[in-house]
């Protein structure tokens, strides 16, 4: 026993430090500051474009363990290693497509982080120009909620490289002039696969190929990249009513499915350049998997993660957090589930587990982003 105790006591400070060194370092820096919540970094930014992507660049991109490996086995695991040079220069084609306020913060981040920009790029426009998204999303409408309140559940299934996980942080946006957001991403991803703002309305990605759309509509060359449009209605809308009618007059690049919620329920909106269709609940309930279902956009249906949600169209029962990450449990991917979340718009609550996955048989963490957003 003597034996086992000092032999842990040796190892320990070792596992301790490993582990260190796979975490975003505490810190601060101009406005900015990193932190840990329950376990999970935290980085908030505020001010100019230039200040945020300076914060953004030093905590989060400068502070990133290995960046560069992760790039190359990212490439390496998602069989696009030879294509690279090919899709770098298609984002660097859809640059000046950025909003000028992100493309600002965006450049200012990989100039303190030490980024080249063809690395930038790719990570903010991998939606565009290359599948691998393959979400599952849940919303419960107040009616079947045991909160009383809408919940939205959301899986995010990724390409499961190692390390990628060891990138998730949440980062809470205060930008002049615009809504405070928080995004729940990846290092150095400035656009927003999923994320909330301080209404309360909530927008996460579900990819979508332009194959897969009836309106056999063409890539925009001239449209905003997909994770910038959900970081703008983030920024500009309080509403699904608001977001529906911003989205109406900003070109997109090519398609997908956003789900919403907000304090007083949910939809999602099919979209592809030329086409925005917004399927509502059925039964109090939305679910939305990597189809369009609507009549004008639809091509197939077939999806066994849909077939596991929509039963819940067909029935009574209430659900609360607990039950609505059961249901994401049944749709998990296995190691491709890295994120699991419950976002509460009513209180502004996120509930985030992430990790080797599948993520949904992790631990979720409880952030009370409402008091993030309000904080001076």
């Amino acid at each position: 026993m003597l034996r086992l105790t000092l032999f842990l006591l040796l190892i320990l400070p070792t596992t301790s430090l490993a582990q260190a060194e796979k975490s975003f370092p505490p810190g601060r820096h101009g406005k900015g500051e990193l932190t840990y919540i329950h376990g999970v970094p935290v980085l908030t930014v505020k001010g100019t474009p230039t200040e945020m992507g300076e914060q953004f660049g030093k905590l989060a991109v400068a502070g990133a363990p290995d960046l560069n490996g992760l790039l190359a086995r990212f490439l390496h695991d998602s069989k696009q290693t030879e294509r690279y040079p090919l899709i770098a220069t298609l984002a660097r084609s859809l640059k000046s497509n950025i909003p000028p306020h992100l493309g600002e913060e965006l450049a200012c981040a990989g100039k303190v982080g030490e980024r080249d920009e063809a690395s930038m790029l790719f990570a903010n426009m991998v939606a565009d120009l290359s599948s691998g998204l393959g979400c599952s999303t849940l919303v419960i409408e107040k009616e079947r909620s045991k909160t009383g309140a809408p919940l939205f559940g959301r899986n995010f299934d990724w390409q499961p490289t190692k390390g990628l996980t060891e990138h998730t942080l949440v980062v809470v946006y205060k930008g002049e002039g615009k809504r405070a957001f928080a995004a729940v991403t990846f290092t150095p991803i400035t656009g927003v696969i999923s994320g909330m703002n301080d209404a309360g309305l909530c927008v996460t990605i579900n990819e979508i190929h332009l194959r897969q759309s009836r309106d056999k509509s063409k890539f925009n060359w001239k449209g905003t990249p997909l994770l910038y449009v959900f970081r703008r209605v983030l920024e500009e809308c309080g509403s699904i009513e608001e977001a529906e009618k911003f989205l109406r007059n900003l070109p997109r690049t090519t398609s997908c499915c956003m789900t919403l919620c907000d304090r007083n329920g949910g939809a999602v909106f099919e979209m592809t350049p030329t086409n925005l269709e917004v399927r509502p609940g059925v039964n109090g309930v939305d679910c939305c998997t990597n189809h369009f279902r609507t009549d004008k956009l639809c091509t197939e249906k077939k999806c066994w993660r849909y077939d596991l949600l929509s039963p819940l169209q067909s029935n009574e029962a209430k659900l609360g957090v607990a039950e609505v990450f059961s249901y994401l449990d049944k749709v998990n991917q296995g190691k491709s589930t890295l994120q699991s979340m419950v976002f509460e718009p009513g209180d502004r609550i996120l509930n985030l587990a992430y990790g080797e996955g599948p993520a949904t048989k992790l631990a979720a963490k409880r952030l009370e982003l409402g008091k993030l957003f309000d904080a001076k």
